[in-house]
């Protein structure tokens, strides 16, 4: 398996054909399977192989498990998949505020608070100007010029993190590191959370200019489809802001009368009819002891019969019975 992840965290095509050449080597028995991977994985190298993965911008984000995390909290809130409308926006928006919250108080003790390793004059001008992550990040590839392990430059950790790789950090030796080779993303001095700061008017803007639209072509319309635009102008108008939730009807399943009644999360199945049977047997015993009288009634019928079935005719088996009678 370590020869196949090589093939994969390839960095340079050449890399890789070296890397795929020692995999068809280790795996030459298995030819189907060297086949397999040529036909079927071989045409889509390019999206996840690093050579060719590794030269666009995803700040290391290379998996789903942040939209799964995100999933998984605000099915926190919701608790139960059985919710009305109401109450279903009403969970979300408390997850979304919940969350917001915690973003603004993480990123203003950000502001403030600098990681010790970071206290140095190199990063004195990215100092509560950058994420705390970013800043760690930046440090691990200080400490690779710190200690000399510099690997030869790809491109690829500034490409993919939007970050000074070490070769960089190099260039900047005994100097600070200016705030232009960091990427936007990682600046939290010029990120503002207020919400009267983000107003957007692009779709106020295309309402106005829909509208503007509308009335220059109304007056070419036919007489029937001024009408008919008018109508649905003012049913918009005249319609009510108030959302009422759905009438809730009876599903099928447990009888109306149970007085045990399955609770919101339920996933209990209905009773089979056998079931029903049974129940009913239990609650009256009467009926139970005749059928179970009937059965036994049955029983003690087939194994007389059995019994006659296996009775021996000795009129028939006269040498049998002579034989008998000698040895008596």
């Amino acid at each position: 398996m370590s020869s196949w992840n090589n093939v994969v965290y390839s960095t340079t095509h050449a890399t890789f054909k070296e890397n795929w050449d020692e995999f068809e080597l280790t795996y030459k028995g298995k030819g189907d399977a060297i086949e397999y991977i040529k036909d079927t994985w071989f045409s889509c190298k390019e999206k996840f192989v690093s050579a060719w993965t590794e030269k666009y911008l995803h700040f290391g984000n290379r998996a789903s498990s942040r939209a799964e995390g995100a999933h998984a909290k605000l099915k926190l809130y919701l608790q139960a998949c059985t919710g009305g409308f109401r109450e279903v926006k009403q969970k979300i928006s408390h997850a979304v505020e919940h969350e917001f919250k915690e973003i603004k108080v993480k990123l203003a003790s950000e502001r403030i608070q600098v990681p010790h390793d970071c206290n140095i004059p190199f990063f004195r001008e990215v100092l509560s100007h950058v994420s705390k992550f970013a800043l760690k990040e930046i440090y691990k590839q200080y400490e690779k010029v710190k200690e000399g392990t510099i690997n030869p430059c790809t491109g690829h950790y500034t490409a993919t993190m939007g970050l000074p790789c070490a070769h960089k950090i190099a260039q900047w030796e005994g100097m600070s590191l200016p705030l232009d080779l960091i990427n936007s993303h990682w600046r939290i001095d010029t990120l503002s959370l207020n919400s009267e700061d983000v107003v957007d008017n692009d779709d106020a803007n295309r309402f106005v200019t829909l509208v503007n639209e509308l009335s220059s072509r109304y007056q070419g319309w036919p007489l029937y489809k001024q009408e008919y635009a008018t109508l649905m102008i003012t049913n918009l108008l005249n319609e009510s802001e108030i959302f009422f939730e759905p009438v809730v009807q009876r599903p099928k399943g447990r009888p109306p009368k149970s007085k045990k009644k399955k609770g919101k999360t339920s996933t209990k199945r209905d009773p089979s009819r056998f079931e029903y049977v049974e129940s009913s047997q239990a609650h009256n015993p009467s009926s139970s002891n005749c059928v179970s009288q009937r059965n036994n009634e049955l029983m003690d019928e087939s194994s007389y019969m059995h019994h006659e079935n296996n009775l021996i005719d000795l009129n028939v088996y006269s040498d049998f019975t002579s034989e008998f009678m000698s040895l008596e």
